[in-house]
């Protein structure tokens, strides 16, 4: 019986300290950024690669990664300082940097052979973004949280004018947690979106064009 009571009174004790910490309208998500693996050893420079801006094919607000609830009571909308796509642009920058590649800024680029264009970089890199979502379910001593990204990523041989690679890379990340942070919140997207532009970096194929 003291048990229950106790029990009760902590999850009282939660919600109110949880009802307290919220607040409405949307929250800043900081701290988003691609996770080199540990052990990655960066190259030496013998290509140039341009990356593309990345399109948004959401369908959503463009600076809206996620959503928070808590308690079945209140919710937030995740938000980004800029866009989903600047995010995923950087990050691209970011993996191919930490592997010793040399990175520079393309025009805009619909992913289509005829269009390559290439100006200083002998890789062109273009994608689309389907999925860039973090959900954060929060209740008394339980936060469920789960992170999806999905990417349509085309990489282009600028000499020849051509097509080689073309991926859509998935990853999903979920996580339970006792307390919400936004350390960890931001860290599960870190992480999904890390996984699914490495899922690009090792397939072989593209190596073999960046090595």
């Amino acid at each position: 019986m003291k048990h229950t009571l106790f029990r009760v009174l902590l999850s009282i004790v939660t919600i109110g300290m949880l009802s307290a910490c919220a607040e409405k309208g949307p929250v800043l998500l900081e701290g988003i950024k691609y996770q080199a693996p540990e052990a990655l050893v960066a190259g030496v420079p013998k290509i140039v690669v341009g990356i593309a801006p990345f399109k948004d094919d959401r369908g959503k607000t463009v600076s809206v990664l996620g959503k928070r609830t808590i308690s079945n009571y209140l919710e937030n909308d995740l938000v980004v300082q800029g866009t989903a796509a600047d995010l995923v642009t950087a990050a691209f920058k970011d993996a191919l940097k930490s592997r010793g590649i040399k990175v520079k800024d393309s025009p805009v680029w619909d992913m289509k052979a005829e269009t390559v264009r290439g100006d200083g970089f002998d890789i062109l890199i273009g994608g689309e973004i389907k999925a860039l979502w973090v959900e954060v379910v929060s209740q008394p001593l339980n936060v469920k949280t789960t992170a999806k990204v999905q990417l349509r990523v085309s990489a282009a041989d600028v000499a020849e004018k051509t097509i080689f690679r073309t991926l859509v890379l998935n990853s999903n990340v979920e996580r339970q947690d006792v307390a919400f942070s936004f350390d960890t919140t931001a860290g599960a997207l870190s992480e999904a979106l890390s996984s699914a532009l490495n899922q690009l970096l090792n397939d072989d194929e593209f190596k073999k064009k960046i090595q």
